[in-house]
């Protein structure tokens, strides 16, 4: 048999053929059709018995297995990643690995992800017949009726793809749709409050070093470093389930249920240019500017959004064009965890023994036993009582005393709550239990107009503290 012939006369007689008879015609036609006198003599030859129509079927894989070397042309010919549904592993995926293993000695790329499917709300399958296909054009901006088909934007379709489980089948419908706005909206009340309390902040002359920072302050950057850290590598993994997970639990459970409800009465009734109020400041200006990158690959509009609100933000600048989450290793202070668990030990166990009731309208007097606990909450409180304290102020007392025995003129055992609490320091080579008790007491004196803490002498003038800062205004 000669040669194999396939030349431009041969291609136009066949693309003709199949036009007029179907691609069956190469099964069915005799060779002199197939390969005209024209195409043998373009080839040289003469006796069209020399040819057989090929039968090899080229693999329905094989041309977008081979897209690597074109698109990885530039690129070290590697991709960084291949992603692509479960059904690929025995197609795009294989087809591209084999070719490129075969013709170059390796993988074409350095790692798979594989996702699942989308199901219907209920977990059946998408299908037109059914009607029960989610358009993501309608989702973003809605369909013809808005009442039933609301226009969610980019971002919650955006959101609820990086929550989801993408490694399994994904379930959409407007339920799972709604969870997703209304996570995004507790995300925007965290961000409010921030930008809200930055408003007279500026990081050039107001920050505040971190060892002169209150202790909650310091804890607060410690978490803060450990939460970029984490979320940094759920993003390497391509974990972005994780990274939603991580997000909602620290912008929800650190910074909005514990941070910001300790904070509050620092950032509002302070001194406008105090130290501790710019401490406080000083990891907000930090907390707003990790958070915002942490989730601008999955929201970029509501990080770009946000991000031209911050009140110091330079004209040019814009969080795609800044860099990643910029943490500082002096953040670290593990050592921090003891005082201010150990603090947070005896507020939960204050709160709870007043459950649905105003704090403020309650001292606190704390009994430790001496030790290593003991010591700790010196750290955060010098005086025997305050109101205005770093200890205090995590309690959310209107004061609160640290002693080291009970008072002769408290007799009532029913207002004390008894606890433990184990240290552990040094990773482990000091660790040392030891037991407090948390009395509560209705708050002695009247209600502050001003700050609402019960530490006024009259109910009609403010509290000492607040006096001495409307007097320097």
């Amino acid at each position: 048999m000669a040669d194999a012939k396939c030349g431009m006369k041969s291609i136009e007689n066949v693309i003709k053929i199949v036009e007029q008879h179907g691609s069956d015609a190469w099964w069915t036609l005799p060779i002199e059709q197939l390969l005209p006198s024209e195409a043998l003599a373009e080839a040289g030859a003469h006796n069209v018995q020399d040819y057989v129509p090929g039968q090899d079927v080229l693999d329905i894989w094989f041309d977008s297995g081979m897209s690597w070397a074109h698109v990885l042309e530039d690129v070290g010919e590697r991709a960084d990643l291949y992603l692509e549904g479960k059904d690929q592993l025995g197609g795009w995926f294989q087809s591209s690995l084999l070719t490129s293993v075969a013709t170059r000695k390796k993988a074409p790329y350095r790692t798979l992800v594989v996702h699942g499917f989308t199901l219907g709300e209920k977990g059946e399958k998408m299908s037109k017949s059914i009607g029960n296909v989610v358009d993501p054009d309608v989702v973003i901006n809605g369909g013809n009726d808005h009442s039933v088909d609301p226009p969610y934007g980019a971002d919650i379709l955006r959101w609820w793809v990086a929550e989801s489980n993408v490694f399994t089948e994904v379930l959409i419908g407007p339920a799972v749709l709604n969870s997703a706005r209304d996570d995004i909206n507790k995300l925007r009340n965290t961000l409010r409050f921030l930008l809200g309390n930055l408003i007279d902040f500026s990081p050039g002359t107001d920050t505040v070093p971190t060892a002169e920072m209150y202790v909650i302050d310091q804890y607060m950057l410690h978490l803060l470093q450990g939460y970029a850290n984490k979320v940094t590598d759920a993003y390497k993994e391509y974990d972005y389930g994780k990274v939603i997970r991580l997000l909602q639990a620290f912008h929800s459970r650190e910074l909005s249920s514990f941070y910001f409800s300790i904070v509050k009465d620092r950032l509002y009734c302070e001194e406008e240019k105090q130290l501790k109020r710019r401490s406080c400041q000083t990891v907000l200006a930090e907390v707003f500017d990790t958070l915002v990158r942490s989730f601008a690959p999955v929201l970029p509009h509501l990080a770009e959004e946000v991000f031209q609100y911050l009140p110091y933000r330079k004209e040019s600048d814009s969080v795609f064009r800044s860099g990643w989450m910029n943490t500082s290793p002096v953040w670290k202070k593990p050592g921090l965890e003891e005082a201010v668990e150990g603090a947070c030990a005896m507020r939960d166990a204050f709160l709870g023994s007043i459950s649905g009731k105003n704090a403020l309208e309650h001292e606190v007097i704390l009994v430790i036993e001496p030790g290593l606990l003991f010591e700790l909450m010196e750290v955060l409180q010098q005086e025997e009582s305050s109101s205005t304290s770093q200890l205090n102020e995590i309690m959310m007392a209107s004061q609160t005393s640290l002693l080291t025995e009970v008072p002769r003129d408290v007799i009532a055992e029913e207002n004390m709550i008894k606890g433990t609490f184990l240290i552990n320091l040094e990773g482990g080579d000091i660790r040392e239990e030891s037991s407090y008790k948390v009395i509560v007491l209705p708050a002695a004196k009247s209600k502050c107009l001003r700050c609402r803490k019960y530490t006024a002498d009259s109910p009609e003038t403010p509290c000492a503290r607040c006096m001495e800062i409307l007097g320097g205004k």
